[in-house]
């Protein structure tokens, strides 16, 4: 997009769907992050996508007017709501549409208060957002939930207030779905986040669309996190259009784990005031009975340990950081095959010219090559679901998981290399086809040719950049370069 000073009309990467027309949805996200990159590296986008990240929950602690609570309590909800959120959080375009939801709601919540009339200058928002990241349909469905409950407390109470509230809102809702359309997409975007709501394939195949399974570690926080809000809305009642917010975006969130980040902007600051009105109602008179003027914490002993917690923290954050840094490199040649790419570009007569790969390693394997015009560097697939389509998305199953179909997809499409986990099934199962070479492995990737595909490969030992491969099924005659 830098270069061309244009948008991708069709798919660039692939030689499986070419024809594929490419709907960006998030083109201006890349561009900055393309910008950040040139900066500073991941760092620089770390570092930006944190802040972005900081704000969201800064303006969930607004919406809760944190500093006019009691701070323990605040800090509670906040630091629950990060680990809860813990799966979903780092560098990545859905992170601008998490903070953007949170501004959001506090106009919302402000606005309702009768504090503020920011809300107005949602429409304004949304032609950002809308270039930003397809993440602005939420948006829709957080006034659309408002409406609802605002005309429910209007039929209910007849109150003048709610009907103006209504109204008002309803057109920056007609604003906003107006102002989508500015972007280079027109009115392409306003069906993009649908088709992928809806991919069938997306739902069944990528774990982040799947429900949150709750067995695994990492969502048990989110798990406590849904529990503490229903115990603490059983124990202080919200208000109807916090409620109804909570029960949609918890539904989503239930339905797709991706969606997790949302619900938690929503239920967070409603969980807060639940908890301070326990706090100011219940607990606090208790406590002022038992604990007497003279024995309480004075404010200079608070804020002393409330010092030195934070400096621990900004201590244990910048080894954090420090150590990071320092294993980046290895992290990510733990997550992807760098040194299979190195051989690849070090070898480029010793492939064929059409790539089966791992679906999550599309986009690393795109970076590494997309510049080259060997049209061995195409991938059969890359992480951008909705442009792959659903049926490329099956097709790609069908041989991940050894379908009876495999075989012929592979011969279909004229794959002539594989680039794929080591010790997967597919793996496993190549190891024994005659029909497939195994010609370089290592402790993440292995890289299989087709026999006769590229005749250099036919030649015994010219291959062997290193020691040979004991891995049982490969062909004796075949020379494997192994790290």
């Amino acid at each position: 997009m830098l270069a061309h000073h244009a948008l991708p009309s069709r798919d660039l990467y692939t030689f499986t769907v070419p024809n594929h027309v490419w709907t960006d949805h998030e083109y201006l996200s890349e561009v900055l992050m393309a910008l950040l990159w040139a900066l500073g590296g991941s760092v620089a986008i770390s570092l930006a996508f944190g802040i972005v990240t900081w704000l969201g929950f800064y303006w969930i602690w607004q919406a809760f007017d944190g500093f006019r609570q009691p701070f323990a309590i605040g800090g509670v909800v906040i630091a629950l709501t990060a680990l809860a959120g813990g799966p979903i959080w780092g560098p990545r375009a859905q992170m601008i549409s998490f903070a953007l939801v949170c501004l959001q709601l506090l106009w919302i919540r402000r606005y309702l208060a009768g504090r503020s009339r920011a809300i107005l200058w949602l429409p304004l928002l949304m032609i950002l957002w809308a270039n930003l990241h397809s993440g602005w349909a939420v948006a829709f469905v957080i006034l659309g939930v408002v409406l609802v409950a605002e005309a429910a407390m209007w039929v209910w109470t007849r109150q003048p207030a709610h009907a103006q509230h209504f109204r008002r809102l309803g057109l920056v809702t007609l604003l906003s779905a107006v102002a989508v359309a500015a972007t280079p997409h027109g009115l392409a975007l306003y069906t993009y986040p649908f088709a992928t709501q809806f991919s069938t394939a997306q739902q069944s195949l990528i774990a982040e669309w799947m429900s949150p399974d709750f067995h695994l570690r990492s969502l048990q926080p989110l798990l406590a996190f849904v529990l503490v809000v229903i115990i603490a809305f059983a124990w202080r009642r919200p208000s109807l259009t916090d409620m109804l917010l909570t029960v949609v975006l918890l539904g989503l969130a239930l339905h797709a784990v991706r969606q997790t980040t949302i619900f938690l902007a929503v239920a967070a600051p409603p969980l807060a005031l639940s908890l301070f009105s326990v706090w100011r109602e219940e607990v606090r008179p208790r406590v002022a009975g038992l604990v007497s003027a003279r024995d309480r914490p004075q404010p200079i002993a608070l804020s002393a340990l409330t010092g030195v917690v934070l400096l621990i923290v900004l201590a244990a954050t910048a080894v954090k950081i420090t150590d990071g840094l320092r294993n980046e490199s290895k992290a990510i040649a733990g997550d992807f095959p760098v040194a299979a790419s190195d051989w690849i570009a070090a070898h480029p007569d010793l492939v064929g010219t059409r790539m089966y790969n791992q679906y999550g390693w599309g986009g690393y394997l795109i970076y590494r090559f997309h510049s080259d015009s060997n049209p061995s560097r195409k991938v059969f697939i890359f992480g951008e679901a909705l442009l792959m389509g659903d049926p490329l998305l099956y097709t790609y199953q069908d041989v991940q998981t050894l379908r009876p179909s495999w075989e012929k997809v592979l011969d279909e499409y004229g794959v002539d290399y594989i680039v794929y986990n080591r010790g997967e099934a597919l793996d496993n199962v190549l190891r024994t086809q005659h029909g497939w070479r195994l010609v370089y492995e290592d402790k993440i990737a292995v890289i299989y040719v087709r026999v006769g595909s590229v005749t250099n490969t036919a030649e015994p030992g010219s291959l062997n950049a290193g020691a040979p491969s004991s891995a049982g099924g490969a062909s004796e005659s075949a020379a494997v370069h192994s790290t």
